[in-house]
């Protein structure tokens, strides 16, 4: 009889989803979208945001160089993954920028301008001559090589959570810059449609190098509450309604913010 008890959650488990690890696996990564605490470095100020409203004094992250962007180091929760993550967030008074992605493992090193040049002392086309012959049109993006690297080496699930933006977009979108956005949002569905199967290297090496989120926002920073103060180091609490109504809805099988990926 004992055994039969035992055996009766994992038949129901068994017979509502098809992959039971799997299931809890989104169950647990929802859970972890909701809070945020982390302690980063440097940073300095004090600053509240209530989903795209910041308001404050924050000055966080920074540059080793004129132009290098490679300051701003975290460790904690944040963005559904436990670990180190870079973090980049200014404010002075309701404008600023936010930055914010996960950091790959520490055996992944970043390569520098030197790795794509030649012995011989010609510079490696690479994918990102190939994506200006597709669509000559684009304009070519600021070179960035460090973060994407870091970005590159995340998890699809990591990238979906990363963001890079200004406060100031939320107050006046320019029509040259919607114009630009849906220009590219067609392009990267196009490029998608060309091959469903990810077997073509150069398509994917475009989508690689221009992600969905690359200069935009996840649907929960809008719902995101969060605190930051730091005099040195910083610390940064948080919790966002709209993953913890995701992570509820989640037991039902129904992914509101769609962010149950492998």
């Amino acid at each position: 009889m004992r055994i039969l008890v035992r055996l009766i959650p994992t038949f129901i488990c068994a017979l509502l989803f098809t992959d039971c690890a799997t299931y809890w696996s989104h169950r647990k990564n929802d859970l972890q979208d909701v809070f945020t605490f982390g302690v980063e470095n440097p940073g300095y100020g004090v600053g509240v945001r209530l989903g795209p409203l910041a308001g404050g004094f924050v000055f966080q992250g920074g540059e080793s160089a004129p132009g290098k962007r490679d300051l701003g180091i975290g460790y904690g929760l944040r963005g559904g993954s436990f670990g180190s993550y870079r973090s980049q967030q200014l404010i002075f008074g309701i404008l600023g920028s936010d930055k914010f992605h996960s950091l790959p493992s520490k055996n992944f090193t970043v390569s520098g301008p030197s790795s794509d040049t030649n012995p011989n002392g010609k510079t490696d086309s690479g994918p990102r001559e190939n994506s200006g012959l597709i669509f000559p049109e684009l304009p070519d993006t600021e070179s960035q090589e460090g973060t994407d690297s870091e970005m590159d080496a995340l998890e699809e699930r990591q990238k979906a959570k990363s963001y890079s933006l200004r406060y100031l977009q939320f107050y006046n979108i320019p029509v040259d810059e919607r114009r630009r956005k849906k220009k590219e949002a067609f392009f990267r569905k196009y490029v998608q449609s060309l091959d469903p199967d990810k077997r073509n290297d150069a398509l994917q090496a475009y989508l690689a190098q221009n992600p969905e989120n690359k200069d935009d926002y996840p649907l929960a920073f809008l719902y995101q509450i969060e605190v930051y103060l730091g005099l040195r180091y910083g610390i940064r609490i948080g919790f966002n309604v709209a993953e913890f109504l995701d992570f509820i809805l989640g037991f039902t099988g129904l992914d509101l913010l769609e962010d149950d990926i492998e």
